[in-house]
């Protein structure tokens, strides 16, 4: 049942108006204006229905008190016998929703206090439709940052900004449609593991932020950090292949309330330094915002050097190449140009093309260079790396593999297609091209990158 507080100073006309609306509302009464005041925020009541003219302090006063001190607009409705253009000027001025005037009648009152409940009802409807991020169906960076605002001023907490460790991955190896079924995942795996009145926020692409109500206890947010990367790397396996080689992980850079203050740009600033230094020391974990520049650790070099090599371990890794996007790939690639320069080491490159024959429709081609990616990536070793250049091209880097061995390759792999092509009539055939990288081609390649990458700059 909605809340209307009326506030009058004259008891015979709030009996009155608590005895109409009574039937249909829960109705608090007060008075006078300073009483409404400390009412109206013990209350928090849907609309306020105020006499505008009250000793000591006036409906207009009261109004203006009461707004100074919150974010969003105060629901007030004034009653008064006053009918100039200049009273209901100002009232409007200030805000009002609407006005009665003295002496009303029971139907009249009901009527105008339902319509402007409904035009409050559809103002806050807009409000919160404007502010939710349309994907992930929390609250989006503008009404964060608003809500965020206001909170920390008036509540203690924890502020924890939350970023997606290797995101970017996951769009280049699966595609968007893939990394937003993660974002949306991630955001229901935060609602699940905290409280219905934290807030929760999407502010970037991968980046989140919560401000947990009530909380100071590290352990709190260690116990989140551990379930959300728990529930997080299950959901990838879901949603990527039980195959996923991603470190997928959560990141927590965390600052409490007030301990550094309530001011929330400045609260924000802590939590993304805290947030860094997890990014630069194994990811996958949360760190609280701390005086000290460098936010230092308590653990021991033996325990830092066990735990950042735990998380650079492989994970869920199978007797497959590195399928990765064309961004990581090229980081990948110009660091073995380096390596078989610098250490006389040799590699081939493959190019395969997948062509459509005669009578081939357009969702079975499809079909085919899905297949043929995924036949690659079985055939090949852990340490082969591979991108899809193009929708029906993939290149391949094949280090350490002698010529011989690359035409073996090659024939086990065309073996494979040939068997899987035949079983399932998929009218495609393959094109590739071998090129072999030793440490002359490899030079020569890092010279044509470096004067490529100074052209562009």
């Amino acid at each position: 049942m909605r809340k209307i507080l009326i506030v009058d100073d004259e008891a015979m006309m709030l009996m009155v108006t608590k005895r109409i609306l009574s039937p249909n509302y829960e109705v608090i009464c007060a008075n006078s204006g300073e009483e409404a005041i400390d009412v109206y925020f013990k209350e928090k009541p849907d609309l306020i229905l105020s006499d505008l003219l009250m000793p000591e302090m006036t409906g207009f006063e009261m109004h203006e008190i009461i707004q100074k001190r919150v974010s969003e607009k105060v629901p007030i409705m004034y009653m008064t016998a006053d009918d100039t253009e200049e009273t209901e000027g100002k009232g409007f001025d200030l805000g009002a929703a609407d006005f009665i005037h003295k002496p009303f009648k029971p139907d009249i009152l009901l009527r105008r206090v339902e319509n402007v409940l409904g035009n409050l009802e559809k103002i806050k409807d807009l409000t919160e439709e404007i502010n939710i991020d349309k994907l992930s169906g929390v609250l989006n960076k503008n009404g964060a940052n608003t809500k965020l605002t206001k909170v920390c001023e008036e509540t203690d907490g924890i502020l924890a900004i939350i970023d997606l460790d290797s995101f970017k991955l996951v769009n280049d190896i699966y595609g968007h449609e893939a990394g937003d079924r993660i974002l949306i995942g991630f955001a229901e795996i935060i609602k699940n593991n905290t409280e219905p009145d934290d807030i929760i926020g999407r502010i970037g692409g991968d980046e989140f932020i919560v401000f947990l109500y009530h909380v100071n206890d590290e352990n709190v947010l260690a116990g989140l950090s551990a379930r959300v990367n728990d529930r997080l790397y299950k959901l990838a396996l879901e949603v990527l292949g039980t195959d996923m080689k991603i470190p997928l992980g959560a990141s927590f850079g965390a600052v409490r309330v007030p301990d550094f203050g309530r001011e929330y740009p400045d609260l924000f600033k802590m939590a993304d330094k805290a947030l860094y230094y997890v990014k630069q020391n194994g990811k996958h974990g949360y760190s609280f915002y701390k005086e000290s520049s460098a936010v230092t650790s308590n653990e021991s070099p033996e325990e830092e050097m066990r735990k950042i090599s735990k998380l650079l371990e492989e994970r869920n890794i199978q007797n497959c190449a590195f399928w990765l996007g064309q961004d990581a790939f090229s980081a990948v690639y110009r660091f073995m140009l380096r390596y078989i320069s610098s250490y006389n080491g040799v590699a081939y490159k493959l190019l395969f093309d997948v062509m459509p024959e005669s009578g081939a429709d357009d969702g079975a081609y499809a079909y085919a260079i899905d297949s043929f990616g995924e036949l690659l990536n079985r055939s090949l070793r852990k340490s082969d790396i591979m991108m899809q250049s193009k929708p029906n091209q993939f290149f391949l880097l094949l280090p350490e593999i002698t010529g011989e061995n690359i035409d073996n390759v090659i024939a086990r792999i065309l073996r494979q297609w040939e068997t899987l092509n035949g079983n399932k009539d998929m009218k495609v055939k393959l094109v590739y091209e071998k090129e072999t990288i030793s440490k002359h081609e490899a030079e020569e390649e890092e010279r044509r990158l470096y004067k490529h990458r100074d052209y562009e700059e």
